[in-house]
């Protein structure tokens, strides 16, 4: 009768069903009646007597799933009986459910096993549980499902308790430790003896299973005694098995060998260790082991490169310590006695004799191209490039051997650097299909990153032995561009691998080398801009010629006859008229890069130049890069910055305005180049604002980014001075830019565009734009503006202040009031000046939500859009006050300057950001300076006459009349000394707290200057009694105020701050200690 499952198991199997066919409730209930089970006290029964009899895994992981939390949570809760029997049990389940090779137990479930008995291992090795491993081992016998299981247990100890490799906290570090320093003790010896036994039976008639125990085997040597595994007969055993038929077997016998050999020890024990082994004459033997590295197995092959680089490191790490032991004992004035030095002179010798042995192998290897055998090998390569760095620095020059190996190394890391023969991208051009474009994209990141090391070793091989480096990229590059019968040119992976080396070599190359008259690489470089390379339209090539040919443009300023040859590249099919975009994207860039440089040297080609750009500026401009973002409706956020969408191809209009904005043009020239440039960039503006389609906005936002660009090649004093015709032209530009956020006024990126190009065209025309800023401002406050764009606006704003200054004050004079209503509609009625509303995670109260129709009102961004234009705002007062605007404040209607002034003022008493804070204060020190000014008598004209006398504090006049007041209560009392000390107070131990602090006590120190005892007064009859201060503290206070050092009132607030802080946290007994 076939078995009936119950309902419990029934419910287990329905929470393990994830084909979707069971009904989502009756699985709730399910997992809901299994939970009910599982917080059973006696829950730890039912899974040692269901384990073995059902028939289902599934139900089978749950127990030991279930008992791993058991073992976790409440094992020492259990009686010891209790704990005996899940101990019996489960060691039963290893001896026989593991064991059955009719009905084998699945993998997932012996892992489960393995993890669940080592939880309880954790608990009680090696006090209650001392014989756990030799249980183990005396059980192997029974058959291979226990050595399996052997072999899991050990390494579920590894992961879950001993391995470094995994992150741990102290309590499991402490743990790990105890643990292994028990098995060295009681265990690790049965253990490793175990090995050999297994390794020596089972690697005839069970090459997996061995391979298996010694995978695990390999994760414990790092930490065990190395005399265990280390012997005569292990070690004859593993090097045996390196010829093994099982390729697995010789994979897994490398491990081990190089786990070994990278045990760490002293460099004389090492190379003892090492010659013992005798490996290196068998290593040495895979220098002509073509079978060997030609096996088709990759990952035997990385096995067998890792055990190379294993002993050659090792032994050049044994050297330089011996080597540098001597120096630095002689370094430090000690004497090394005759044995010792003749120990480590026996020693290095040795080392060196090994080393010159094992070389030939190595460099076969890495000649090989494989990725598998090459890349492992390259820590090793940079260590030995290294020390012979270090012997060049010791005056000790290449031999010729070293010549020789550093030859072979330029060789082998070429050849892996190249890309395969079978290339995703053997098709040069743009990619036919997104697959194609995929797997190409993917190849190249891969060389890329494989790269990246290799040519880190080139370099460094190359400040040792520049010359041979030289030569070795000079034949590369030689056999590249030679001439070759036909169907057997030099492939792309040759010519993109010589022009890249090329370009590599360039970097921190010597100075003589790179002239182009005299040096081998600017030679070098001259040859290949002067070559007709293979494939020179393919796209990795042409990139690389591209970037090669920036990096030495230095050599066409004195060569410039080949300028003609590499502008042609970069303007035809293998530059900016290739089909692959991201090769003509780059193209653009790089000219830019090129014109900067040739910038004088490119004048006598500009108008060949300008003629066969025509058609490139003409596409890039009318066909915009990706205009789905420009596309948008503006009435929404876009979260995709404005930089996101500027074409990289832009570059070459840059570029262009770079070559037409050189003084040495004739002026009409000049005029007639420029006017023929930007003619069609406004046509295409004001076309696409009188007929609007979908893609209008990305051609606007595509003219103007061009108009930029072009913009910075031409000078303020060009464009003002010299040459005004040139300021004109730009000046009309901005009078069609402005129309565009008129047409469109909630488009965002327009709007941003069109603040990007006012803020560039500052630097171009300078004071030639005033005229123009008016409008300019006035569209950009437009009652559809929000938060976000306000906030850009008075950015745009503090740029022209602190450039333009006191020329500023008419137009803020005008603008002052109109953005004071515009920026209390968006922040509205009840907004929270403390700015806490707009703090992370804050919840917008109905009162602070409030917001204009239209927008969406109370959420955190929008809080966090108008807590920033709060701060904006007090940015632009602050630059206005300190650029010498102060007074354009006096102009504007009474109402705007008193919003302007409650706002400063409940910023510099409450905001939550001591940064904010302290800007405002700022603010109002500056208007006390300038609008308290001091009654001084006139000079008298007697030069005889004794000075007047000293003045008193607050002898001054008010330019603002009852401006004093309103210094003593808002700046001296509320900013200054009530706000610091209410609830909550700002973390004395934050940098921007300590500058606050420091701020208030000038301010306060101004406030006493400006206006004398009428601020004490106000402090100690009003200010002071109100916040419950003792009268010691406030003549303290007032002592400080009057005539101590501004940092002495400085330490005195901050213990008045800490005094707070501690009696809000109920320590109000220790805060008198923390005044004295």
């Amino acid at each position: 009768m076939a078995y009936q499952p119950d309902d419990w198991e029934r419910a287990v199997l329905i929470t393990f069903n994830f084909t979707g066919a069971v009904d989502a409730a009756l699985k709730e209930r399910a997992a809901q009646f299994v939970d009910s089970i599982k917080k059973s006290p006696e829950c730890w029964k039912l899974c040692i007597e269901r384990f073995s009899g059902t028939p289902y895994p599934e139900v089978k992981f749950w127990c030991l799933q279930t008992l791993h939390e058991i073992v976790r949570t409440s094992y020492r809760n259990l009686p010891a009986d209790a704990r005996a029997m899940v101990k019996g049990t489960m060691m039963s389940w290893v001896h026989k459910d593991c064991n059955n090779a009719q009905n084998p137990m699945p993998v997932f479930l012996r892992n489960k096993l393995a993890q669940t008995l080592v939880s309880i291992l954790q608990l009680e090795y090696p006090h209650d549980w001392p014989t756990f491993f030799q249980e183990l081992i005396g059980a192997l016998a029974l058959g291979d499902g226990v050595v399996d299981m052997f072999c899991r247990i050990l390494t579920a100890v590894d992961d879950d308790v001993i391995s470094l490799e995994v992150p741990r906290s102290q309590d499991e570090s402490k743990l790990s430790m105890h643990v292994k320093d028990s098995m060295r003790e009681h265990s690790i010896n049965d253990v490793a003896a175990t090995w050999y036994q297994l390794v020596e039976g089972y690697h005839m008639k069970n090459p997996e299973l061995t391979c298996m125990v010694l995978q695990t085997m390999a994760r414990y040597i790092p930490w065990i005694d190395i005399g265990l595994v280390a012997n005569e007969k292990f070690l004859a055993l593993l090097m045996g098995l390196l010829d093994a038929p099982a390729t697995s077997l010789r994979g897994a016998a490398a491990e081990c060998l190089t786990e070994v050999i990278s045990k760490r020890m002293d460099a004389v024990p090492k190379l003892n260790l090492i010659q013992s082994m005798n490996i290196v004459p068998q290593a040495a033997m895979w220098a002509s082991g073509v079978s060997l590295w030609s096996h088709e197995d990759s990952e035997l092959l990385s096995k067998f490169a890792n055990l190379l680089a294993a002993l050659a490191m090792e032994i050049m790490d044994s050297i330089k310590r011996l080597e540098n032991n001597v120096i630095s004992l002689t370094a430090m004035g000690f004497t090394v006695d005759d044995e010792a030095a003749g120990e480590v002179s026996s020693a290095t010798a040795a080392a060196n004799k090994l080393m010159e042995a094992l070389f030939p192998a190595v460099l076969s290897a890495f000649k090989t191209c494989v990725d598998e055998v090459v890349l492992p090998l390259v820590p090793f390569m940079a260590a030995y490039v290294a020390r012979l760095k270090t012997l060049h620095k010791r005056n000790v020059g290449l031999s010729a051997e070293a010549v020789q190996h550093i030859r072979a190394i330029l060789e082998g890391l070429a050849g892996c650097s190249r890309y395969p023969q079978d290339s995703s991208c053997l098709h040069g051009g743009a990619p036919t299909s997104p697959v194609e474009a995929a797997a190409a994209r993917e190849e190249q990141n891969e060389v890329e990153e494989k790269r990246r090391d290799l040519f880190t070793l080139f370099k460094n091989i190359s400040k040792i032995a520049f010359t041979e480096t030289l030569a070795f990229v000079g034949a590369l590059l030689q056999r590249a561009t030679s001439e070759r019968a036909p169907g057997s040119e030099a492939t792309f992976q040759e010519a993109e691998l010589a022009v890249v080396l090329l370009y590599e070599l360039g970097e921190g190359a010597p100075e003589e080398a790179l002239k182009p008259d005299s040096g081998a690489l600017g030679q070098l470089a001259l040859a290949l801009m002067q070559a007709t390379l293979p494939a020179a339209q393919h796209r990795l090539v042409t990139l690389a010629v591209l970037e090669t040919y920036v990096r030495y443009s230095r050599v066409m300023q004195q060569q410039q006859h080949v300028i003609p040859h590499v502008i042609t590249t970069f303007l035809d099919g293998r530059g900016m008229a290739h089909p692959s975009e991201d090769v003509s994207t780059r193209a653009c860039y790089l000219f830019c890069r090129l014109v900067k440089t040739l910038r004088a040297n490119l004048r006598p080609f500009l108008g060949m130049l300008l003629q066969n750009l025509q058609p490139h500026l003409l596409r890039i401009v009318s066909t915009p890069a990706d205009d789905s973002y420009a596309q948008q409706n503006g009435t929404h956020k876009v979260a995709t910055p404005v930089t996101a969408v500027v074409d990289d191809r832009l570059y070459v209009f840059e570029a262009v305005g770079l070559l037409l904005g050189q003084d040495e043009l004739p002026v009409q020239e000049q005029q007639t180049l420029l006017n023929a440039l930007l003619q069609p960039l406004l046509e295409q503006i004001e076309s696409n604002l009188r007929s609007p389609r979908p893609t209008s906005p990305g051609l606007i936002l595509q003219a103007l980014e061009a108009i930029v660009r072009l913009s910075k090649g031409f000078r303020p004093d060009m464009c003002t001075r010299t040459r005004p015709q040139l300021g004109q032209m730009f000046a009309r530009c901005l009078e069609v830019a402005i129309q565009v956020p008129k047409v469109h006024p909630t488009h965002k990126l327009l709007r941003a565009r069109f603040i990007s190009c006012v803020h560039r065209l500052v630097e171009c025309l300078s004071t030639g734009l005033l005229p123009f800023l008016p409008a300019a401002l006035e569209v950009l406050i437009s009652s559809e503006a929000d938060p976000a764009d306000l906030t850009e606006v008075l950015v745009l704003a503090n740029q022209l202040i602190m450039k333009f200054k006191a020329l500023m004050q008419p137009l803020v004079e005008g603008m002052l009031p109109v953005l004071m209503a515009r920026m209390h509609a968006e922040l509205g009625s009840g907004w929270d000046w403390s700015g806490k509303a707009a703090l992370p995670g804050a919840t917008a109260t109905p009162a602070a939500a409030a917001s204009p129709a239209g927008v969406a009102a109370g959420t955190s961004e929008d809080a966090r859009e108008r807590g920033e234009l709060q701060r904006t705002f007090y940015a632009l007062v602050h630059v206005m006050v300190h650029n010498g605007l102060s007074m354009a404040l006096l102009k504007i209607p009474p109402a705007a300057l008193d919003a302007i002034m409650s706002a400063v003022t409940r910023g510099a008493s409450a905001h939550v950001d001591a940064t904010v804070r302290r800007t405002c204060i700022q603010v109002l020190e500056r208007l006390v300076n300038e609008w308290c000014v001091s009654a001084q008598p006139p000079p008298s004209s007697d030069p005889s006459a004794p000075p007047p006398p000293p003045q008193e504090a607050g002898s001054t006049t008010e330019v603002v009349p009852g401006f004093k007041r309103f210094a003593v209560e808002q700046l001296g009392a509320e900013a200054c000394v009530v706000g610091l000390v209410r609830p909550p107070v700002f973390d004395l131990r934050d940098a921007s707290t300590m500058s606050l602090l420091g701020e208030a006590a000038m301010a306060l120190k101004l406030v006493y200057a400006k206006c004398g005892e009428e601020v004490v007064v106000h402090l100690v009859t009003v200010v002071l009694p109100a916040l419950g201060f003792p009268e010691e503290l406030q003549q303290q206070l007032v002592y400080h105020v009057r005539g101590g050092e501004p940092k002495e009132l400085k330490d005195f607030l901050k213990a008045l701050m800490l005094m707070q802080s501690r009696a809000q946290a109920g320590q109000a007994g220790m805060a008198g200690q923390a005044i004295k």
